[in-house]
């Protein structure tokens, strides 16, 4: 879904004006002097809104609409929350009016409006035929009113932008994903002045309103590991910032369940580990038995690799140690009578696989393509160690294997 603004040929909408106010003329009165959007779902216009901006910093929500088919979805409520958002920059007060209709009036008080004023006989001295809702035909109009936060609170949208930044970075994002998340966010809620710094491990950030609120935060987030189903959902839901569909507090509250997802269950990781091990194995001219037991020794792999995660067993650790059963495993199957022979680097190729940093590493490359040099570098860095530390726990098992064997591999 999308809201946006319509400048030209406004009167092509009329179809869907006139079910809120069936007086075409009324309409043409604030038509033209008056702001329409609309909400765009899979190409079809769905519902549409005017607003009337008025002296004194105030408006007026002169018209809103949604199409019959598309009733009870949220729609209205989605472009009202945007108008009241869009407009709180510039206006201290928005009014509606509507006739004497419980269910339109319940509607904008869930809302956040409270009763203004009547205009007495409005409909009857205004309106050619009279116009019934429930079978009780409206006379006054009764207006309502909403206060609008006018003073932008940058402290509040940038702790809310710099949230999402620092679960994208922690989670594996590309520092310009980052940086354009963090400035929609700023911008959907009229923080126009964005400045950013990212680096693969911190964020920078300074807003200001326009006026004289200033804000600046740091954040550190250490390097760790990737959850690319993260990064989609943070994603996804800026997006609907951006179209007007999220307040702030929901928001807020939509990162941080987001930020508590769980992995995937063990096993379905540990079957992955397997299935990653023997493919790429094969891939990399392992035969198919060699690349059997490379399934076999991925599985193995990752219960450790899940294992350290658990007790928070350093990065160092869990690569050198794995280079080390890795290994020793595939030495193992050297020595078991199967039916074909095996050799060991085909199945020692397979089984480092889930080890391997390749988001870090590709990461680090975009990044560096990107002019982030500073990011690419130490995400680069990283994950050169990383492969530096499985060379350690490959070698020394193999080291060990050939004092204790005489120097003699079968």
């Amino acid at each position: 879904m999308k809201i946006r603004q319509i400048t030209r040929n406004k009167d092509e909408y009329m179809d869907l004006l006139l079910m809120a106010d069936p007086q075409e003329d009324m309409i043409e009165r604030y038509l033209d002097k008056s702001d329409l959007y609309v909400l765009v779902n899979g190409g079809d216009v769905c519902s549409v809104c005017v607003v009337e901006p008025l002296k004194n910093r105030k408006c007026e929500l002169k018209n809103i609409a949604t199409r019959t088919e598309d009733r009870g979805k949220g729609y209205a409520k989605y472009m009202l929350r945007y108008i009241c958002e869009r407009y709180s920059a510039t206006c201290d007060v928005m009014y509606v009016g509507t006739g004497n209709y419980k269910e339109i009036i319940r509607f904008y008080e869930r809302c956040g409006f409270i009763h203004s004023h009547i205009v007495a006989n409005f409909f009857s001295e205004n309106y050619r035929e009279p116009i019934y809702e429930d079978g009780v035909r409206l006379t006054d109009m009764i207006y309502l009113k909403k206060q609008l936060d006018s003073s932008v609170d940058v402290k509040k949208v940038v702790d809310l932008a710099l949230e999402a930044g620092r679960i994208l970075l922690k989670n594996g994002a590309e520092i310009f994903r980052v940086d354009e998340t963090i400035t929609r966010i700023c911008n959907s809620f009229h923080v126009e002045y964005v400045d950013t710094f990212i680096l693969s491990h911190a964020i920078f950030v300074s807003a200001e309103n326009g006026v004289e609120e200033a804000y600046t935060k740091v954040k550190q987030i250490p390097l760790s590991a990737s959850h690319l189903g993260i990064v989609a959902e943070v994603n996804e839901l800026s997006r609907e910032i951006a179209g007007g569909f999220v307040s702030i507090e929901e928001a807020k509250e939509r990162l941080r369940r987001i930020d508590q997802m769980p992995a995937k269950r063990s096993y379905f990781q540990v079957l992955a580990a397997g299935m990653g091990s023997g493919s790429f194995g094969y891939l990399l001219g392992a035969t198919a038995l060699e690349s059997v037991i490379a399934f076999g020794i991925g599985c193995i792999l990752y219960v450790w690799v899940l294992t350290a995660k658990k007790y928070n067993i350093s990065k160092m650790l869990v690569n050198i140690i794995g280079g080390v059963i890795i290994t020793v495993l595939a030495l193992a199957a050297l020595h078991l009578p199967f039916a074909a022979p095996v050799k060991i680097d085909g199945m020692i190729i397979g089984g480092i696989m889930p080890l391997v940093p390749g988001l870090a590493f590709v990461n680090a490359i975009r990044d560096i393509a990107d002019s982030d040099f500073l990011s690419g570098t130490v995400r680069m860095i990283d994950a050169l160690l990383v492969f530096v530390y499985i060379a350690v726990g490959v070698g020394f098992a193999l080291s060990v294997y050939n004092n204790m064997g005489g120097g003699l591999m079968l």
